[in-house]
């Protein structure tokens, strides 16, 4: 006895997907810059430096007097001169009129003027020190700078940016399909 069988042949259906890609294109422009440099600033005011030199005294000891300078000395040394003969007077007129020490005054006058003490002397350097009166000034500098700088500026850019997007497209590349067969038997049918 034969027994009928049935055969399936079965075919699945598929999809297929067309995928275009999407697409982005970003362009980025530098920024535009400018840089200006401020140079810093310097003065510099100078006073130049001075010497003085005063040698009067040095002439005056070297006796290379002015006419004032000489005359005033002059003037002085009369002055002293005559102060000291008005007290040397004066001093032996003290001792002639005191009578009563009974000492004979007019004998020491007499030999106090007929034989002087020693003349007083000392070495002496002309020109003295310090007779030349030096004064120096030194050199002032005032230095004044203002420090310069840089001034930038900066414009940004804004990036380019470009997309398009991708698509993705199903469609059926296959159809699906059932094939039924009965084998033996009387019945023979197809679907």
């Amino acid at each position: 006895m034969q027994i009928p069988q049935i055969r399936l042949h079965q075919t699945y259906a598929q999809i297929g997907l067309r995928i275009t890609q999407p697409v982005q294109e970003i362009e980025q422009k530098p920024a535009d810059q400018s840089i200006k440099q401020v140079p810093a600033t310097m003065n510099i005011e100078r006073k130049p430096s001075h010497l003085d030199i005063d040698q009067e005294q040095l002439w005056n000891e070297l006796n290379f007097k002015s006419n004032s300078v000489f005359s005033e000395d002059m003037a002085a040394s009369a002055k002293q001169e005559v102060l000291e003969a008005t007290a040397e007077k004066a001093q032996e007129g003290d001792q002639l009129a005191a009578i009563e020490k009974k000492n004979d005054a007019i004998n020491s006058i007499v030999s106090a003027k007929a034989n002087p003490g020693p003349a007083e002397f000392n070495i002496g350097f002309i020109p003295s020190y310090g007779s030349v009166k030096i004064h120096f000034t030194p050199t002032e500098l005032t230095i004044n700078w203002k420090q310069g700088g840089a001034e930038i500026q900066t414009t940004q850019n804004k990036p380019i940016h470009n997309y398009t997007p991708g698509k993705t497209e199903v469609y059926l590349r296959q159809m699906q399909d059932l094939q039924i067969d009965f084998v033996g038997g009387n019945v023979d049918s197809k679907s």
